[in-house]
């Protein structure tokens, strides 16, 4: 079980789940969201990179995010990819996540090996069926 604490997605915050990767599948459903000032619940905001992109963002978060140890940069989880740091391995190495908004009673599958964030929203809303 995870909770998490609002957030604001700029470069300033830092989601509520760093940077990190599964050794297994997992899935994760969404049981409650605080209501934002439209009564609404917000979403929980993931950011899910390709397994295959491991490496990439590996040397990414040594070179560019100053990660400095100890241990792995991803299972560290003490870095969050920021939208300018998103951008930025975008324009770098053309790799992005998959983005998803997650709201209650909603369930997100993450396979293993991909590395993936979240961040918990009240007063963003995405509408559902939108291509994000």
């Amino acid at each position: 079980m995870y909770f998490a604490w609002a957030t604001i997605e700029d470069d300033d915050h830092h989601g509520s789940t760093k940077l990190h990767m599964d050794l297994t599948d997992a899935m994760n459903k969404m049981l409650w969201g605080a209501n934002g000032s439209d009564g609404q619940p917000g979403p929980a905001l993931w950011h899910l990179f390709d397994a295959v992109d491991a490496p990439i963002v590996r040397k990414f978060l040594k070179e560019d995010c100053d990660f400095q140890g100890p241990g792995d940069a991803v299972h560290s989880q003490t870095v969050y990819l920021t939208p300018d740091k998103r951008k930025l391995l975008f324009e770098k190495y053309r790799v992005r996540p998959y983005t998803i908004y997650q709201y209650p009673n909603q369930a997100v599958f993450i396979p293993a090996y991909c590395i993936h964030q979240v961040s918990y929203y009240i007063d963003v809303q995405v509408p559902l069926g939108s291509d994000s």
